[in-house]
């Protein structure tokens, strides 16, 4: 039988060890170095982390299998996260459960609910007094009524009055974390008031997340039709849309807009006179919303003839537009004067380079601007 070792001792040992033959100990190196290898090389059985479902106000721990053959993480490995997985995070309780339920009073009897279960094909009906949820009966509790031969006695002497319920809005994820914490079969679902709205069931979830996997297939395809259909149009008509979103204040982004469009045309040849044409109004309608608006969207449309600039922002509009069509008139605050913005020379411009020009505002309702180049002919002249 071994003897037990002071620790203490042990390391004196180990360090004496190590003074005493330190040739023996690097000429051992390549072996321990050999052994470490093939240590790498076989697969590492761990066990299983436990499985943790969390939300904001809730954790639950799933059961994990003994073990499992894992291979090392790969730190640039991406997780995936299937579209299902994205469904239970995005749809809510309101989005599967059934409403609105089916419910009993707390004075009917349970003979009465064992037959609307029945007729209904239910396992569990809420109990409601004076229209607040006040018990659940199910179809364990029937079973019981029977063998206990109390089955015609109302349902509030037997009924379960401890409830656990879901809110509306909560989660799919959260709903199936809770049927798992539980083991129930069905919730009862509240809304902000507190008041019955539906009963959620595993069943529920899984027809919910079917009916949206089928729903979303079909937009799928029918969006992939569209642009299928849009695309071959623009390539027969050699045309090109570029959708621009324009955020109010966003002074770093002015120009770019400009700039693509300028690639575009000059990859076509377009003569420089028009090209610079296009690029002016396309700027000038980015920094108008950026100065003036809580943000809009530019619509550029090129095509064999020409280029349509449509700007369309969300802002408080325009009070007179024959004055804001005069050069140097500007309402633009400090900030964009500062930046070098806001000389009151933008609708002058636009309207100065555009062979095409309409413009429409309201106070309140936002700006329409639409505004076009031709590229065989040179129109106005900067």
């Amino acid at each position: 039988m071994a003897l037990a070792v002071p620790v203490e001792k042990k390391k004196t040992a180990a360090r004496a060890d190590g003074h005493g033959n330190g040739a023996k100990r690097f000429k051992n190196n390549g072996a321990r170095a050999a052994r470490a290898a093939r240590a790498l090389r076989k697969p590492a059985v761990l066990p299983e982390p436990a499985v943790v479902a969390t939300n904001s106000t809730d954790t639950t721990i799933l059961a994990a299998p003994a073990s499992v053959t894992e291979k090392t993480p790969n730190p640039g490995e991406k997780r995936q996260v299937s579209f299902v997985q994205l469904l239970v995070f995005e749809l809510r309780v309101r989005d599967a459960m059934t409403s609105p339920p089916i419910t009993a009073a707390a004075t009917d009897s349970l003979r009465s609910i064992q037959h609307l279960m029945k007729a209904h094909r239910i396992s569990g009906v809420p109990i409601l007094a004076n229209d607040v949820l006040a018990g659940i009966v199910s179809i364990e509790d029937i079973i019981n009524a029977l063998d206990g031969g109390h089955i015609n006695e109302p349902a509030e002497q037997w009924m379960c009055r401890k409830i656990v319920t879901l809110r509306d809005h909560f989660s799919l994820v959260r709903a199936v974390a809770e049927f798992d914490r539980h083991g129930y079969g069905r919730f009862p679902v509240l809304d902000a008031n507190n008041r019955l709205v539906g009963v959620i069931t595993r069943g529920d979830i899984t027809i919910c997340l079917m009916h949206q996997l089928e729903r979303r297939a079909e937009e799928a395809v029918a969006k992939e039709a569209t642009l299928v259909a849009t695309r071959a149009a623009d390539e027969k008509a050699h045309r090109i849309v570029i959708n621009t979103d324009v955020k109010s204040g966003d002074f770093e982004s002015a120009g770019k807009l400009s700039q693509r469009i300028r690639e575009v045309l000059r990859a076509r040849g377009v003569t420089p006179e028009i090209l610079r044409r296009a690029a002016i109004i396309a700027y000038e309608a980015e920094t108008n919303i950026i100065i003036h608006s809580l943000g809009g969207r530019i619509t550029t449309a090129i095509d064999a003839i020409k280029v349509r600039i449509k700007a369309t922002d969300r802002g408080p509009g325009i009070e007179n537009i024959d004055l804001a069509m005069q050069e140097g008139w500007s309402t633009a605050g400090p900030l964009a004067r500062e930046l070098g913005f806001g000389a009151g020379m933008g609708l002058p411009n636009i309207k100065r380079c555009a062979d095409e020009f309409v413009i429409q505002s309201e106070l309140g309702g936002g700006t329409r601007l639409q505004a076009a180049v031709f590229l065989q002919k040179a129109g106005t002249t900067l």
